[in-house]
């Protein structure tokens, strides 16, 4: 089962040069779970691939495209050992709290819009 760890970044204000502390929520899987998602995107992509194949003249793309595609995510997935889930804290600017889904993405800075006042946020370590 992945854990769920929270990490301590920073809301950053582009305009006004204001800073507030927030919190990360981060998923981290351990090697077999690494490899078992790896495993299962693989199977899925290449079920996709097969079902394809039923389809004139469009599997001529399709298959051999979901057959590459579902090697390249499973990689990718095989070598990624944490996802990001939310981001939550203080606006610096409008001073409300907010949070944002990061789409998986644990790579920081992250730049999002605050959804309380529109100003554009820069999320850092």
């Amino acid at each position: 089962m992945p854990k769920q760890v929270t990490r301590n970044i920073q809301f950053k204000s582009q305009k006004h040069q204001h800073i507030t502390q927030a919190k990360m929520l981060v998923q981290i899987y351990n090697e077999k779970e690494q490899k078992l998602r790896a495993i299962k995107t693989l199977l899925l992509f290449w079920l996709i691939a097969a079902v394809c194949v039923l389809i004139p003249i469009a599997h001529f793309l399709l298959v051999p495209g979901f057959f590459i595609v579902g090697i390249i995510k499973a990689i990718k997935l095989w070598s990624k050992a944490e996802d990001g889930l939310t981001a939550e804290g203080e606006c610096p600017v409008c001073h409300n709290q907010i949070s944002f889904n990061l789409e998986k993405s644990v790579e920081l800075p992250q730049w999002r819009d605050c959804p309380e006042c529109a100003e554009s946020l820069e999320l850092n370590a």
